[in-house]
């Protein structure tokens, strides 16, 4: 809850530029890298508090293809139960 109210209220005013997606809708995360480019690619997994499962290989193909660093966040999961590296992430982050 607190990343979806920092994201959109915190970050535009640091001059960071971001899209909100459903991040299991693969085919809307490729439609705006396509259209509109990205640096960045970040999600947890699992999704909190939705606990939805991503395809973490799936949207680290797409970032590859498009020159997107994809971040994923494995907090809720926990580093013993994902490793996002080995499915292609750039970067991992937990708490």
């Amino acid at each position: 809850r607190r990343t979806r109210q920092f994201v959109p209220t915190i970050l535009p005013k640091m001059g960071v530029r971001l899209t909100v997606i459903d991040p299991a809708d693969l085919e809307g995360l490729e439609r705006i890298l396509k259209t509109e480019g990205a640096t960045l690619f970040f999600s947890e997994q699992i999704t909190n508090p939705l606990t939805r499962i991503i395809d973490t290989v799936k949207i680290a193909e797409l970032c590859r293809q498009y020159k997107v660093i994809c971040c994923i966040d494995t907090t809720f999961a926990t580093p013993v139960n994902h490793k996002p590296i080995q499915h292609g992430a750039d970067l991992v982050l937990h708490s």
